[in-house]
């Protein structure tokens, strides 16, 4: 009987795992015009902070 269990176990795991990943792939969408945007500019903002940042009290520059 607990061969039978572990067989279960052993045969489901794997396609449990597939399909929480197949699941996840299908979720995925691409970003429209206007949110790729949208995300370019957060992301040369937060750039030009990091550019902008005093870090002397960390032993860099400025």
């Amino acid at each position: 009987m607990i061969n039978y269990f572990w067989l279960v176990v052993v045969m489901l795991g794997p396609v449990l795992l597939g399909g929480a990943i197949f699941f996840a792939i299908m979720r995925q969408r691409r970003l429209s015009g206007r949110e790729r945007i949208h995300q370019d500019a957060a992301t040369r903002e937060l750039y030009q902070k990091d550019e902008a940042a005093d870090t002397r009290p960390y032993g860099g520059r400025r």
